[in-house]
């Protein structure tokens, strides 16, 4: 396992000497926020992670969104950090449809090709958590780790401030000036991202458990401590 933590500790470090040279993090950011930003570095690490283990020699159906996964994780630090509230919360919306798209798809390469051919034929997101909730892997581990019904509960959640439906979620800036990293949301932003990978990294690991549970046991840390002490047991039971 440490292994795989000093190599997430290393990226943090390169992507903390990225952003300063970026000006996106001041030369010497508050302590606070430093640590924010690494909390949210390892979540994002884990997300990004799937597209390295489980992508290399799969068709498009089943690797595609593995890579645009993998794309919306890595914007969404930097996006926090500049203080753009809507697109954090847009790019962590976008972790959760394309965990959907790829448990979908990976089993349904015709749909899959009518969505690309056919501008008209579209999936709904919630058609996407149906098709989960019957989905024979999950109809037992979600009675003892609700990870589609969080995953549900938080796509709602960060559609009513996508939507800024009431008036504690409108940002109604009034220049560019007023575009700043606020501490308060930057950690509510944590909270959210925490909160999408406990869900989704289990939902992936159960997925894909035959190759998850085969893999070195660092390497298997680097997605079963983004959820629950329950949700992993709940994993290594079904090896």
């Amino acid at each position: 396992m440490a292994v795989q933590l000093n190599q997430i500790k290393t990226d943090f470090s390169d992507v903390v000497t990225f952003l300063k040279n970026k000006n996106i993090m001041p030369t010497d950011p508050d302590v606070n926020v430093l640590s924010c930003a690494k909390k949210i570095h390892r979540l994002t690490y884990s997300f990004i992670w799937w597209r390295f283990r489980f992508s290399r020699g799969r068709p498009d159906y089943q690797k595609v969104f593995l890579y645009e996964l993998a794309s919306d994780a890595l914007q969404i630090l930097p996006q926090a950090l500049m203080g753009y509230q809507k697109t954090t919360t847009l790019l962590i919306r976008g972790v959760i449809e394309n965990v959907l798209r790829h448990i979908y798809f990976f089993d349904h390469p015709i749909e899959f090709q009518k969505a690309n051919s056919n501008k008209e034929w579209h999936l709904p997101v919630k058609e996407h958590f149906s098709y989960l909730k019957t989905h024979p892997l999950y109809t037992q581990t979600e009675k003892k780790f609700d990870a589609i019904g969080r995953l549900s509960n938080l796509y709602r959640d960060l559609s009513v401030r996508v939507h800024g439906m009431k008036l504690t979620h409108m940002e109604m800036r009034p220049g560019l000036k007023k575009i700043k990293l606020q501490a308060p949301i930057f950690v509510e932003q944590l909270d959210f991202i925490r909160r999408c990978a406990e869900s989704s990294n289990f939902l992936l690991a159960v997925f894909h458990k035959d190759a998850v549970l085969k893999l070195p046991q660092d390497d298997q840390q680097i997605i079963r401590l983004t959820f629950p002490a329950k949700a992993r047991r709940i994993l290594l039971g079904l090896s």
